[in-house]
């Protein structure tokens, strides 16, 4: 078969979508599948088949001629002139131009990697081509923990009648009713689409994302810019820095855990627009020196083999490629009870869940593992073994090859 990725945000990029969708790649080559990924290039603006020449938006305007574009909400009732939708719809515009510029009709599938990737191509691409849809996560909650960092006033019923959050919320059922399948990896995504989407569970599939162990583990990266200090234990999170990674309530639960000890100290790795708001909240707790912002990394590797817990605090994740990868490195993970990611660990098993928002429950899980080195041991140990055998590549590109077989059978 000849299959296309396409995703409506840049790649490559750091992140899961990108590892899903390398390894996703050479897992269907290694089957003898031939695969292009369409995105944005996040250098030059343009969307483009990764390896083969782009056009810039210009030159579209004036090669192609403007298709009548069915829009998720007319403009004419946006008042405010919102950037924010304005800027997806000119990204939307010009995605579906550069499509138009590639021949959609050599593939056997288009496989979208996120719902506004959907919605472009099921208006451009043949009807025989089948269109499957990865819901790598939950848009409408993301655009809401964006809009409520933005107005921290507002109870949750007025941001969602913010136009910005309903905008969105229609992109989102568009992208499902537009796919013939569609992928989730955990069971609160499934329950989503079906509770608040109302999508089919006839048109759902479900199994879990991979990841590349042995290069994982065997990766020869560069060394830690820091190393770990002597008598000091390392807590570590790696992720974006903003407000739906709850990384406001790690902080909290830091400032508490100082009252108790100094033998930590917490690396932070990742960027994002609440850094600096991160670093005030920092100093006002008094943990300013025992916490560091070390920007992204792409060694994660060489951070996790010196880590002694890592603490994902997410208001909303569906299954963090940053857990998996502290899992088979051998690291024990506390992790909230939000959207996919107590799917992830089983509690005092593989891992300890805290209640979402709860910075102390989160201070006393983190005070127990730092103050019992066996239990840490045992928590890692299992961690390790169980993501050993559920993080499978092969069986990944099994189930998506099953998925795309059924999809063209639909047709």
């Amino acid at each position: 078969m000849k299959i296309l990725l396409a995703s409506y945000y840049p790649l490559p990029s750091l992140g899961g979508i990108w590892t899903f969708v390398s390894q996703l790649k050479n897992q269907l080559e290694s089957c003898g599948h031939t695969v292009d990924i369409f995105s944005l290039n996040s250098e030059s603006g343009n969307y483009r088949i990764i390896g083969e020449q782009e056009m810039d938006r210009r030159q579209l305007q004036l090669n192609q001629r403007k298709r009548p574009r069915k829009q998720v909400i007319p403009f004419k009732q946006q008042k405010d002139g919102n950037s924010l939708m304005l800027n997806v719809e000119a990204n939307c515009y010009y995605m579906e131009l550069s499509a138009l510029n590639y021949s959609l009709e050599q593939y056997d599938i288009i496989h979208a990697q996120d719902v506004i990737a959907a919605n472009v191509i099921s208006k451009i691409k043949p009807k025989s081509i089948p269109l499957v849809l990865s819901a790598h996560g939950y848009l409408s909650g993301a655009i809401f923990y964006h809009l409520k960092n933005q107005y921290r006033n507002f109870n949750d019923n007025q941001i969602k009648n913010l136009s910005e959050y309903k905008y969105h919320n229609s992109l989102e059922k568009e992208g499902y009713r537009s796919s013939d399948l569609i992928h989730t990896q955990s069971k609160w995504m499934f329950n989503k689409l079906i509770n608040e989407f109302s999508v089919s569970p006839q048109k759902l599939r479900t199994f879990p994302y991979a990841i590349d162990i042995k290069q994982l583990l065997n990766k020869t990266e560069a060394k830690s810019a820091i190393s770990k200090p002597k008598d000091k234990k390392v807590i570590l999170y790696s992720g974006r820095l903003v407000y739906l990674k709850g990384i406001h309530h790690l902080i909290d639960a830091l400032g508490q855990l100082k009252k108790h000890r100094n033998d930590w100290v917490c690396w932070i790795l990742g960027e994002g627009d609440l850094k600096k708001e991160l670093q005030l909240q920092c100093q006002r707790l008094g943990i300013a020196n025992q916490v560091e912002f070390l920007g992204t990394k792409n060694n994660v590797l060489d951070y996790l083999k010196q880590a002694d817990l890592f603490v994902l605090p997410s208001l909303q994740d569906t299954q963090p490629h940053s857990v998996m990868e502290a899992q088979v490195a051998g690291v024990p993970v506390i992790v909230s009870n939000a959207a996919g990611l107590p799917e992830m660990v089983t509690n005092g098993e593989t891992g300890f869940i805290a209640s979402v928002g709860d910075s102390q429950q989160l201070f006393r899980e983190m005070n127990y593992l730092l103050n019992n080195d066996p239990i840490r041991e045992r928590l890692a140990s299992r961690a390790k073994e169980w993501g050993e055998n559920h993080w499978s590549l092969t069986k990944l590109a099994n189930n998506t090859l099953e998925m795309y077989k059924q999809a063209k059978n639909i047709l």
